[in-house]
C-alpha cells in the first residue's frame, strides 16, 4: 500500500510507501542511510552517532569494550527491526507535520491503529497512537 500527499502550496505530489520498510530494516545499520532518505534526519544522525560508538568500541582491546561492543549490537539489531517496522509511517507523519495533506480527503491507512490523522488537523490535540478522544491534562 503506499499513501499520496500533496503540498497544499506547491501542489507537489508524493507517493510514499505504508507498511514495513526491508530496506530500512536491512540498511539502518548503515549509518542510518534509509533513515536520511526518507527525511529522518534526528533519528539518521541518532544511527550515526550509535555506530560510530559501536565502530569504536569494537576496537578497545579491552573485556569492558567487548561486552560493550555485544550489547551494542544487540541493540542495533532492535533498532533496525524498530526501523523496518515504524520508517515509513514515520516519514509520513512528518510529511503531515510539514503540512503536507492526503492527495485524496477520503484516503484512509490500511492500519486501523495508525497515527495517521484521517484528514489534516483532525486528529485531536494530546492524542497518542490510535485517533480517539483527547488525553486528559487535569
Amino acid at each position: 500500500m503506499s499513501v499520496s500527499l500533496r503540498h497544499p502550496t506547491t501542489g507537489e505530489l508524493k507517493v510514499q510507501p505504508e507498511g514495513r520498510s526491508w530496506g530500512c530494516f536491512l540498511g539502518s545499520f548503515l549509518l542510518g542511510l534509509p533513515l536520511f532518505r526518507r527525511g529522518l534526519v534526528v533519528w539518521g544522525s541518532v544511527m550515526v552517532v550509535f555506530n560510530t560508538v559501536a565502530l569504536v568500541a569494537q576496537f578497545v582491546p579491552t573485556d569492558r569494550a567487548t561486552a560493550v561492543y555485544q550489547g551494542m549490537v544487540v541493540i542495533g539489531a532492535g533498532l533496525c527491526l524498530f526501523f523496518g517496522l515504524r520508517a515509513n509511517r514515520m516519514a509520513i507523519d512528518r510529511y503531515l507535520e510539514h503540512g503536507w495533506e492526503f492527495a485524496d480527503p477520503r484516503q484512509k491507512c490500511s492500519d486501523p491503529c495508525s497515527s495517521f490523522p484521517r484528514t489534516r488537523g483532525s486528529r485531536p490535540r494530546g492524542s497518542v497512537g490510535c485517533p480517539g478522544p483527547p488525553l486528559s491534562r487535569g
